[in-house]
């Protein structure tokens, strides 16, 4: 296991290009990210943000803060799928918003942020009057008709899931695969997405559709600033709630080299470690609140204090980590208990999959447990899957399904439904069957297989995903479909456009992980 003392001997020429960071904290100190939703069209943030992006199209592309060649960043460095997604887009972000500062002479801008669990359709600003006249205004093909975003991609019960994260990498997503230090070669590779990043994040790229829609274009649609500021937003909203981002140091320790620059061309170097404060990056959100309007029965998420006795037990935190670092090759050879370095363990089993998933066709993969589930669960702890009750949190155990080596569909629209043990299963179940988890969208999923694209030694064969099957779990309970010696885990590709072919998706393992 990596220690202190061998992290940097290793790594000690890679941080020492962190001498030419500069964090400005002057200009623009204490701004104020604020919802487009209550702007009206001549808000001052909002005209420094057309005046900006203006500018930044008319500037030469030899200009580093050409519109164009910003976005190119985003194509070039961009973490997806890991656990540097969030604090890699937190810093690409802040370059921005520097950027619109200097060029649209508003010292204190600060860039707003599109809360889509409240406002389901596109900011006004940003479809109003003709491309050329207002540069805030791009092709987004998926909106066309008045479409909206769906509850079961941003709605009250995903956020409150995401917002209930136990720890950073099921918040944040998960680290690459047997990753050992902080060479930048690990910034782009796959470990797993969580829900946060496959579903509200990936549904809404690909939702909007046209840039949006592809990894190399997305920053060139203006939304994706404000789409990624709310994202953001969730993440600062979830520390506030007393959770803490990763200790490793592999995490905290790693750079960001020669990514982004400063408004006058020089590059600015950071490390993971000095983006985890928004005040130290010079702004702040006017609001913590998620989704503060316009949820099923008025529902919204606070950043309430989760309090010390709510906590996971660290055990199951340190567990959670190891997940993916797990060989887990021992594919239908039954339930194996894996010891943890600092005491206790965690159980595992899984299953290897060759059939594909199809719009008409839903598969459901059986993960044999060799004895019932009700032998390996604290008999309180699916009872305690209410983290609104005090000291719940420190109860409970949780069940985790790692969806490996996903194929992902061709037709991009597509979106994969997860659920468990349901016996009924057909192409119409829905989201509100109680056997329900989650919805998987693929952003990226077309680069999963391109070693010189976005995905560029991932050191997998497919996309990635971790699902919580805790809360489906528990709805379930006290019905003849719990698990007795086995989990299904079953998925049904969505699609309402394109052929049925399009839209298949085969994963090619589960784990199931009991924490």
């Amino acid at each position: 296991m990596l220690n202190r003392r061998s992290f940097v001997a290793a790594g000690a020429s890679a941080l020492a290009m962190l001498g030419s960071v500069r964090v400005t904290v002057g200009q623009g100190w204490g701004a104020t990210r604020r919802s487009v939703r209550g702007m009206d069209a001549n808000d001052p943030d909002l005209a420094a943000y057309r005046a900006a992006v203006a500018a930044m199209k008319a500037l030469p592309p030899s200009d580093p803060r050409n519109w164009n060649r910003f976005a190119d960043i985003h194509r070039n460095f961009c973490p997806h799928g890991n656990w540097y997604f969030l604090p890699w887009h937190r810093a690409y972000l802040v370059a921005l918003e520097r950027i619109c500062r200097q060029l649209s002479g508003k010292a204190d801008f600060a860039l707003p942020y599109w809360d889509w669990t409240a406002e389901r359709e596109l900011p006004a600003a940003f479809t109003a009057g003709d491309p050329r006249s207002n540069p805030l205004n791009h092709l987004r093909p998926g909106f066309a008709g008045g479409r909206s975003l769906a509850d079961d991609m941003v709605g009250a019960e995903v956020m409150s899931r995401v917002l209930n994260s136990p720890d950073f990498e099921a918040f944040g997503s998960v680290r690459p695969r047997g990753q050992n230090s902080t060479d930048a070669s690990w910034q782009r590779r796959m470990g797993a997405k969580t829900e946060f990043e496959f579903n509200p994040h990936d549904g809404v790229h690909l939702t909007i559709g046209g840039d949006m829609a592809t990894v190399e274009m997305a920053s060139r649609d203006p939304i994706f600033y404000l789409h990624h500021s709310n994202v953001d937003r969730i993440w600062h909203a979830w520390n506030r709630r007393g959770n803490d981002n990763s200790p490793e140091i592999l995490w905290q320790d790693f750079a960001f080299l020669r990514n982004f620059t400063h408004p006058d061309g020089s590059p600015w170097n950071v490390a993971v470690a000095n983006l985890q404060s928004t005040a130290a990056l010079g702004y702040q959100y006017e609001s913590d609140t998620i989704g503060r309007q316009h949820l099923s029965g008025g529902e919204a998420f606070a950043a309430d204090p989760v309090s010390t006795a709510d906590k996971a037990p660290v055990t199951q935190l340190i567990a959670y980590r190891r997940l993916m670092d797990h060989d887990s090759t021992q594919a239908n050879r039954g339930l194996r208990r894996i010891p943890l370095p600092m005491g206790g363990a965690f159980h595992m089993a899984s299953a290897d999959n060759d059939r594909a998933a199809s719009r008409d066709r839903p598969i459901g993969i059986s993960v044999p447990l060799g004895r019932p589930l009700s032998e390996l669960i604290h008999p309180s702890a699916l009872a305690a899957s209410n983290v609104s009750t005090p000291g719940a949190r420190s109860r409970r155990q949780r069940v985790w399904a790692t969806i490996r080596d996903i194929d992902p569909p061709s037709d991009l629209n597509t979106r994969l439904r997860v659920f468990v043990n349901c016996g009924e299963l057909s192409a119409t179940t829905d989201a509100t069957n109680p056997h329900y988890a989650t919805s998987v969208s693929f952003f990226g999923g077309g680069h999963v297989h391109h070693r010189g694209g976005h995905a560029r030694g991932m050191g997998t064969s497919g996309a990635c995903v971790s699902v919580d099957l805790t809360p489906a779990l528990s709805r379930i309970s006290r019905t003849k479909q719990f698990p007795n010696d086995r989990i299904v885990v079953q998925m049904l590709p969505v699609c309402p456009t394109g052929t049925p072919t399009g839209s298949n998706v085969r994963p090619r393992r589960v784990d199931i992980a009991i924490i």
